[in-house]
């Protein structure tokens, strides 16, 4: 039956081939959108994957960028996790680096001074405030024990990981934040990958060359996922097992946290690597039901587990409910997900466009935004393979990443030459925020064993609006709320997140972009503690400042 199985792959490959050739062509729609300048902009960071020759599984996994303003001048600045040589020695070299905007389009290093260097093997970082002090604190998910920075609000950070009751040993990868029990401070899921021992790495071959190679990661046991429950002043407890999610060890990469049904109550969706992901519906009571399997968001259309690393939710289709998108490994293409309402998703990969593109790459971080201000969410996809040498036929390491640009009834294009001109890269985390504040979708890219990327977006049609928010209780984010825009196209959904794509943290403002001529009516916040805002006829070109109403 081996030459059935290969004859079948060759012919999937062929046909992916021509269906990609098709999608990928050159005849893009417009000009170049992104631009690289993280030079430019004084933004000097090389990630460190500290590969050995000893092939230790973490060394492929890269790591991830946080957005965040952690001095309150209102520019954004942006953290980036490195994570150094393995095993891990937490020499200098590991440090994670804060870069803080100048305002004009440049960064300093602010590291050292600011204290936030954590120098283990990092992985996943989210930004948003623990405490409920009005500042930005990070979370840093890591290979061999977690860290819980929190600001200070002088400029510095503190290691309080001990004191909040935080700081899991093992392998994490990716967290996010919501207030899952509605008592309006943010709750913690950390997604860990699998229980892996340096000391005890199993030797896998090259089927090729026989020589040692990266395991896949069916050789390994589950890691069990974590869900903190918020005490309030900076303390946490572990309501893992309470919360009925003691059994969530799918080997998880990516996580978001947001209200897939509009009941406010914040659900949680997982990608996990080789098994099915997860879907943990809130129950309102402080529980979860694991609906993950019955939603048809764990699997794919033909009911095998992906290798799913990356997670984004957006309203792709605009009937105003969130949709889900996963990047996955080479020949299963990435995954779109949607959402028919009532935990109900349907495998829209194939049909939408988003799927194709993705054939022979593979996925990690995953972003949905309006890159090219016309009104309707678009893709960007972080690519590269996690062996130097990939055994499949036109298949490689290094990977062009992906822009697909959405049509708003759930349909993408491929759009490749209006990304920057650049070879194929290793990319892993990916971040969007407006950091310079002109009201487009720009991008910080990292890249395993590379230099970081920074993509200013120049989209020079349509219009836009931003929003910050505000929130008067613990939760001063708002993480959670949801944002309607009402225009004479139709309506435009966001949902404030603190943590998606893969390991990676976000610009906490919502931002929608306009097409030329397009006539705003009105906007419309639905808090998470249930209040309602209504802005009439906002001044298009501007960000709002919103304050949650008593």
């Amino acid at each position: 039956m081996r030459w059935l199985r290969s004859a079948r792959w060759a012919l999937l490959s062929a046909f992916f081939l021509v269906q990609s050739a098709a999608v990928v062509a050159d005849d893009c729609t417009g000009p170049q959108l992104l631009f690289e300048v993280a030079e430019s902009s004084g933004i000097e960071f090389f990630h460190d994957r500290g590969a050995t020759g000893g092939k230790y599984n973490p060394e492929t996994m890269g790591s991830g960028v946080a957005w965040l303003d952690y001095d309150g001048d209102g520019w954004l600045d942006a953290y980036l996790v490195q994570s150094g040589p393995f095993p891990p020695d937490r020499s200098a070299g590991a440090a994670n680096r804060l870069f803080r905007n100048l305002g004009d389009g440049r960064f300093e290093d602010v590291t050292t001074r600011s204290g936030s260097g954590d120098t283990g093997y990092g992985q996943g970082v989210v930004a948003a405030d623990f405490d409920g002090d009005g500042f930005t604190d990070l979370y840093l998910a890591n290979y061999g024990g977690d860290r819980l920075l929190v600001n200070r609000g002088d400029g510095t950070f503190e290691d309080r990981t001990r004191d909040a009751g935080l700081g899991a040993d093992g392998w994490s990868s990716s967290a996010a934040l919501a207030d899952v029990d509605r008592d309006g401070d943010l709750d913690l899921y950390v997604a860990r990958y699998v229980e892996h021992d340096p000391a005890a790495e199993p030797f896998c071959a090259n089927p090729d060359t026989g020589e040692r190679w990266y395991c896949d990661p069916s050789v390994f046991e589950g890691a069990s996922d974590l869900l903190y429950r918020n005490l309030g002043h900076g303390k946490f407890e572990d309501a893992t097992q309470a919360s009925g999610l003691g059994g969530a060890d799918g080997k998880g990469m990516g996580v978001l946290m947001v209200d897939l049904n509009g009941d406010r109550w914040v659900d949680i969706y997982v990608a996990n690597d080789m098994t099915w992901n997860f879907l943990f519906v809130n129950r309102g009571d402080g529980t979860f039901e694991d609906s993950s399997l019955l939603s048809g968001a764990a699997v794919s259309r033909e009911g095998m587990p992906e290798a799913g690393m990356g997670v984004a939710a957006g309203d792709v289709d605009g009937d105003g409910d969130a949709d889900l998108a996963v990047t996955n490994y080479d020949v299963q293409t990435n995954t779109l997900y949607r959402n028919d309402g009532d935990f109900r998703f349907e495998d829209a990969s194939a049909g939408s466009g988003f799927g194709v593109p993705s054939f022979n790459m593979v996925g990690f971080g995953l972003a949905l935004a309006d890159f090219d201000r016309d009104g309707h969410l678009d893709a960007y996809v972080a690519n590269g393979h996690t062996v130097e040498t990939p055994s499949r036929a036109n298949v490689f390491y290094r990977q062009p990443d992906l822009l697909l640009l959405g049509n708003g009834r759930g349909g993408f294009t491929s759009e490749p030459c209006r990304l920057p001109p650049e070879g194929p890269t290793v990319s892993r985390g990916i971040a969007t925020a407006d950091y310079d504040s002109d009201g487009d979708a720009d991008m910080a890219v990292q890249r395993s064993g590379g230099a970081l990327a920074l993509l200013r977006n120049q989209a020079d049609v349509g219009s836009w609006l931003g929003l910050q928010l505000s929130g008067r209780g613990a939760n001063t984010g708002g993480v959670g709320a949801r944002a309607e825009l009402v225009t004479d196209r139709g309506s435009q959904v966001r949902w404030a997140l603190a943590g998606d794509s893969y390991q990676s943290s976000s610009d906490p403002r919502f931002l929608f972009g306009l097409a030329a001529g397009t006539s705003v009516k009105q906007l419309l916040v639905d808090w998470p503690g249930g209040r309602r805002q209504l802005l009439p006829a906002p001044e298009l070109g501007r960000y709002y400042h919103l304050v949650e109403p008593e």
